[in-house]
């Protein structure tokens, strides 16, 4: 599961963080995570798109989650955060994210900016809205909205409820 905190809603939209947890839709838990604070001044290469609707929008968001997304500790090479997450989804066999034409695109233009192959194949990239709009209640913990790794770790127990759900709802 994989959730981006951006300046924009487009393709190309600059990346402030990016949080991603690898865990088992059949399962109970969440097995790792990562969570990366992007330099957006070493973005350059992506041709970043900074929206002012957005920035608006982030003004109007709680104030701890500003403060998370604007911060300007332990940022990191925005290259290097690419690296990181590419590293962290070897072994991956799908590839979630809370929208299918949001965060898995975004990181493909950034990739794609960098000349790297995504690391998956178009058939692997999941959609939790879909899912969550089966009709049942994903019964997602709470957590600070617009915070990328808290995000994709709600996002991942909320495909781990619903698939329990529709397995007992096929059971019977």
């Amino acid at each position: 599961m994989v959730d981006l905190e951006t300046l924009a809603t487009t393709p190309n939209a600059q990346i402030l963080t990016l949080g991603a947890v690898t865990f088992n839709p059949n399962g109970y838990e969440v097995y790792d995570e990562i969570y990366l604070r992007i330099d957006v001044d070493t973005c350059e290469f992506a041709d970043p798109f900074i929206d002012d609707n957005t920035i608006r929008w982030w003004a109007d968001q709680d104030k701890a989650a500003q403060d998370e997304a604007f911060s300007p500790d332990n940022r990191i090479d925005c290259k290097e955060a690419m690296e990181k997450f590419y590293k962290f989804c070897m072994g991956s066999s799908r590839f979630w994210s809370h929208g299918s034409t949001f965060d898995i695109i975004i990181l493909e233009h950034y990739f794609r900016k960098m000349g790297k192959p995504f690391p998956w194949n178009f058939w692997d990239v999941r959609d939790t809205r879909t899912l969550f709009d089966l009709g049942m209640d994903p019964e997602m913990p709470q957590a600070l909205k617009h915070h990328a790794l808290e995000d994709a770790r709600r996002q991942a127990i909320g495909v781990q409820t619903m698939f329990k759900k529709l397995r007992r709802k096929f059971e019977n």
